[in-house]
């Protein structure tokens, strides 16, 4: 995938209350689930992708050590970050994926944009997490 195709799964939002390296582990593995990121699938380099996102390289640098002490990416001398071979399971489910597609669907009638969608989930998650 190239950087620019990269650069088009993510929808950061530096005004969401949620890092902006945190944004990226979740739109990472949401990508690997949805399976827009392949097992083996290179990712651009750190320098490339920042400038792409117009964001600290270090953001990047932070994502990605998260991600591969997660066992979601690995790191190959002279290569650069893979995508792991991820765990069986990861799939979303129908009765997940359904009512999602419907929700993306209702929200794009009430006009709202992809990064409104997002934040909307993320202040919802939010809340879910801190009633736990």
């Amino acid at each position: 995938m190239t950087t620019s195709n990269m650069v088009s799964l993510f929808s950061l939002n530096g005004s969401s209350g949620i890092p902006i390296y945190r944004q990226l582990i979740d739109q990472i593995k949401q990508a690997i689930r949805m399976n827009l990121l392949k097992p083996g699938e290179q990712l651009p380099s750190v320098r490339n992708l920042a400038s792409a996102l117009q964001i600290n390289p270090m953001t990047i640098s932070k994502a990605f050590a998260q991600l591969e002490i997660e066992g979601v990416l690995l790191r190959k001398r002279g290569v650069g970050m893979l995508v792991a071979e991820q765990v069986e399971g990861q799939d979303i489910s129908a009765e997940l994926e359904q009512p999602l597609l419907n929700f993306i669907k209702q929200a794009r009638t009430e006009e709202l944009d992809d990064e409104a969608i997002i934040t909307l989930v993320q202040q919802y998650l939010s809340i879910d997490n801190g009633a736990k």
